[in-house]
């Protein structure tokens, strides 16, 4: 069997996926139909991580580390309640987090341009 790549995998589930969001259930045999309204919910989504864009980020390994071993320690004090906590959900809680906060937008510049708030 020939090796595949993750993407051509996760665009050929997506498709299936729409594919059979587009299905009108009238179409399906008679005897199908009540089973199949029985065990799934009337509209199906997307898995959240299909809809995000996929963007590469280079980390350190101590970053790495320190990610993986938060995303752990989070998943085990959940307890099973709510989804599954990923290095890759941290790491868009972080960017939302530095995109929305104007404090750590100023703090950012000052640490890499050296400029501070009342500097033009």
């Amino acid at each position: 069997m020939k090796r595949r790549r993750l993407a051509e995998l996760v665009r050929e589930e997506t498709a299936q996926l729409e594919g059979s969001l587009g299905e009108h259930p009238e179409e399906a045999p008679a005897q199908e139909a009540p089973r199949a309204q029985a065990s799934l919910p009337e509209e199906r989504s997307l898995p959240p991580y299909l809809t995000y864009v996929r963007k590469e980020c280079r980390l350190r390994p101590d970053q790495l580390d320190a990610l993986t071993a938060l995303a752990r320690r989070l998943n085990r004090e959940r307890k099973g309640r709510g989804e599954r906590i990923t290095e890759n959900t941290l790491i868009r809680l972080a960017l939302d987090r530095l995109l929305s906060d104007r404090e750590v937008e100023a703090t950012l510049k000052e640490a890499l341009f050296g400029l501070s708030e009342q500097e033009p």
